[in-house]
């Protein structure tokens, strides 16, 4: 037993094929077993058991019967569906077909064993055994050894199986092998061939090119085909024109190898006329004609070649000589034996050699004209040649002066008009350039310098803007004496400019170049017999890589010239945080102004203005006070500059002059008011743009007349400052408004160096002293002087003095002594809301 179980291993490990593999199994199973005969049964891809191999020297057709289509029923199917042994004799037999379990089929046998062949824990077949000997059974250990012999027979399965499953592969990747290689073969054959054919074409080409004589050319390009194409009977024929201009065809080409009874010419000239009216490349074979339209495409319809056997060709190639999409000629081969000569692959390759020999036919006739015509030719020729010397010569001019004004557009783009300089575009894009430069080279540092001009606007609007412009240009011309080669110098608008210094090693050369600027500006100038003086304030911002573009830069170099302006002026300052953070609150400041006057934020106070003399109230100074949602109540002083430098005074001052005039109204109108405000007047104190602004001056006029008020109860005050910068304009509108009724009065007289002329020369009927002059009344006694000489004047001129900013009593009781007429402050009245600026007051004595 031990030598058939090893035999029988031995066997499982070294099968190559199962049909050797299971008659020796047999032979091993007849050695230990009581019987030999024995059936396997596997899965197949259905998940069907299917009978592989059957020895049964009883029943020798027990495979066929096996075969029946409920598998299910058998007792091989009872043990693949339990997955267990099944030992049975003939009445245990018979008892599970009386079940229903199973169905009967060969002949009885006398015991029956099987157990399932298991892959792991999936069972794939099952092997059985029949005895048909009444005294042989089977018992436990021929269930062993069968589920013994089992393993080794599912190894030999997989074995077999794997090995059939590696030469299944082995033999596709042959095929696949064998497949590529015939493929590769006919590409390197296709290859070959387009290598050939673009051989032959180049030739064709050539020949074409260099070729000067129409038949050796048609001999060369006849034998360029040879190599790729059967036409040893090859012909060339073109259409020719005779003097009354009737069109014919004339072989001027052909090689013809049978001449065997062959009536050449009248086939020729059939196939002839056939290629010429299809106009297209065209082959004939096997009864078929395809032609080979422009876009690639192929038609077809059947054609018979109507000729007797000897002179039929058997296949017809042809493609027309096309000019101007008219053919003016026929190239054309022929084969008599081979069917298969000519295919429709042909077409494109023989379009192209007609292309070639249409271009030499062509070139030969035209040439043959050029000959023909040589003189006149020759003329047109010299004709055109001068006439296109002349438009060339034009279109040069044409180029230059289009290039001149090119550049010149793009230099007045890109540069001030009048000094020449760069203007903000340029200097942008330098600037923008010089800081991406840093940031990619933190080691280097560059400075922007922001130049403004002091006392500019004095001299342009008292000169006029000729000698304004003449000031500009010779700014220009000093500041490009300070700058070096590598700066850039530029001018934004105005009177500012700006400078890039680059490459700076240290603060120093920020500080040398900004010190002769001043020195320059300093400087005076000589414009047309004028001696003019300025100064030039410069904020200086240096660059770092934590700016993200140019507008940042410029903005900071700005904000620092403002601080150099607000310090004295001709002076330079360079950019820190904290101007950042004051030009933020500037910004939110404006921001919240611009909210005041949407939401009318506004409001008035009005502060009593007394006779001095009789200590009655003779009108009120209506002063704006913003009550702000969080600062609480702001005086002008805290607002005022941020409105006129953004233009939101206009609004304002509107707002004002509306409130008032409606004052005047109201008080005007109603009944109620009380004798003492009847007549009271209201002052209010107004920028310097309705003196310099003729629609801001009318628009005042007409409110005024629109309220239909009485004009001599409105005071409108208006300072030095409003009038100094165009005196002449001034003194129109002041005239204007005299003329309309109003009253008129200088503000702030005494606050800086006030002029004599503003008393005599302007129709002001109020001169109100500076609060500042007042409060130096106590300590200086000219200045009370001064007061007496005003007053005195007054009585000529015909103007009354106004005293601001009364504080005390010893300051009111000097103003009484020297004779000012009217006066208000705070030891008068304070300033508040109309309500109660309007009840009744009682007299107050001051003296």
């Amino acid at each position: 037993m031990q030598e058939s179980l090893l035999r029988l291993s031995e066997l499982a490990s070294t099968v190559t094929e199962l049909k050797n593999f299971y008659p020796a199994m047999v032979e091993i199973i007849d050695s230990l077993l009581t019987t030999n005969s024995v059936h396997i049964a596997l899965v197949n891809d259905h998940k069907e058991l299917e009978i592989v191999y059957c020895h049964n020297p009883v029943e020798h057709r027990l495979a066929e019967r096996v075969e029946f289509n409920d598998w299910r029923k058998g007792l091989t199917g009872q043990v693949y569906l339990t997955q267990q042994a099944l030992h049975c004799n003939a009445a245990e037999r018979m008892a599970l077909a009386k079940a229903g379990k199973i169905v009967l089929y060969g002949s009885a046998c006398v015991d029956w064993l099987g157990v399932p062949l298991r892959r792991g824990h999936q069972v794939i077949g099952v092997i059985a055994l029949q005895s048909y000997d009444q005294s042989l059974y089977f018992d436990d250990r021929d269930c062993q050894l069968l589920e013994f012999i089992g393993e080794h027979l599912v190894t030999a399965i997989d074995r077999v199986k794997s090995r059939a499953l590696l030469e299944q592969s082995i033999e596709q990747r042959t095929k696949k092998l064998t497949e590529s290689n015939r493929r590769l073969q006919r590409e390197i054959c296709e290859r070959q061939q387009v290598e050939m054919t673009h051989q032959v074409l180049l030739g064709v080409s050539e020949v074409v090119a260099t070729s000067k004589n129409l038949p050796s050319l048609f001999e060369q390009v006849h034998q360029q085909l040879l190599p790729l194409l059967a036409c040893q009977n090859f012909y060339v024929v073109t259409k020719q024109c005779n003097q009354d201009k009737q069109e014919s065809t004339e072989v001027v080409y052909q090689k013809d190898a049978d001449t065997i009874g062959i009536d050449s010419y009248k086939r020729l000239a059939i196939f002839t006329e056939l290629a010429l009216k299809i106009a297209k490349p065209l082959v004939i074979a096997q009864g078929q004609l395809v032609t080979l339209n422009a876009d690639g495409t192929k038609e077809r319809a059947k054609y018979l070649l109507d000729f007797d056997s000897k002179s039929k060709p058997q296949t017809w190639l042809a493609a027309p000589l096309i000019e101007h999409g008219q053919p003016i000629g026929i190239i054309a081969t022929q084969h008599y034996s081979n069917q298969q000569a000519y295919h429709e692959k042909h077409l494109e390759m023989f379009r192209f050699v007609a292309q070639q020999v249409t271009s030499a036919v062509v070139r030969e006739r035209d040439l043959s004209l050029v000959e023909q015509s040589k003189e006149s030719l020759e003329q047109i020729v010299n004709e055109r040649t001068q006439a296109l010397q002349t438009s060339n010569y034009k279109l040069r001019m044409e180029i230059e002066e289009r290039r001149k004004a090119e550049s010149r557009l793009y230099f007045e783009a890109h540069h001030d008009a009048l000094t020449r300089l760069p203007n903000r575009a340029l200097f942008t894009d330098r600037l923008t350039h010089a800081l991406r430069h840093i940031k990619r080279h933190v080691e280097h540092s560059f400075a922007v310098l922001f130049i403004d001009l002091d006392r500019f606007k004095l001299i342009n609007d008292t000169l006029g803007h000729h000698i304004g412009d003449k000031f500009l240009i010779e700014i220009a011309e000093r500041l490009s004496s300070c700058v070096r080669d590598n700066d850039v110098l530029a001018r934004l608008g105005g009177d500012e400019f700006v400078i890039l210094l680059d490459s700076l090693t240290n603060q120093d050369d920020v500080e040398d170049v900004a010190e002769r600027i001043i020195e320059a500006v300093s400087q005076p100038f000589d414009l047309d017999g004028h001696c003019l003086y300025s100064n030039a304030s410069i904020g200086i911002a240096q660059c770092t890589p934590a700016y993200k573009d140019a507008s940042e830069i410029l903005r900071d170099a700005d904000a620092a010239m403002y601080q150099a302006k607000n310090l004295g002026r001709g002076r330079y300052v360079f950019f820190d945080d904290s101007m950042r953070e004051q030009l933020l609150k500037s910004m939110t400041l404006e921001q919240e102004l611009r909210a005041a006057i949407k939401q009318q934020q506004f409001e008035l106070h009005y502060q009593q203005i007394s006779n001095l003399e009789r200590t009655n109230t003779i009108g009120f100074e209506a002063l704006l006070r913003w009550q702000h949602p969080e600062k609480g109540l702001l005086t002008p002083s805290e607002f005022l500059f941020m409105a006129e430098e953004t233009g939101l005074i206009v609004e304002i001052e509107r707002w004002l002059i509306g409130e008032v005039v409606e004052q005047l109204s109201l008080w005007q109108s109603s009944p109620d008011t009380s004798a003492e405000y009847q007549n009271a007047l209201i002052a209010i104190n107004l920028s310097s743009r309705y003196l310099t602004q003729h629609n801001q001056l009318n628009e005042l006029i007409a409110v005024i007349k629109d309220q239909s008020i009485e004009p001599h109860r409105l005071i409108l005050e208006f300072d030095e400052s409003a009038i100094l910068p165009r005196p002449d304009l001034a003194l129109a509108s002041l005239r204007k408004l005299k003329k309309l009724g109003v009253k008129l009065a200088l503000d702030d007289y005494g606050a800086s160096q006030s002029s004599f002329n503003f008393i005599h020369q302007y129709p002001f009927e109020f001169i109100k002293l500076d609060r500042s002059f007042i409060r130096s009344l106590n300590n200086n006694d000219k200045h009370l002087s001064l007061v007496t000489a005003l007053h005195q004047l007054g009585n000529k001129f015909g103007y009354r003095l106004v005293a601001e900013g009364i504080e005390n009593q010893e300051t009111l009781a000097k103003l009484q002594a020297a004779g000012c007429d009217f006066g208000q402050g705070y030891f008068i009245a304070k300033p508040s809301k109309l309500a109660q600026a309007i009840l009744p007051l009682k007299d107050k004595t001051y003296a």
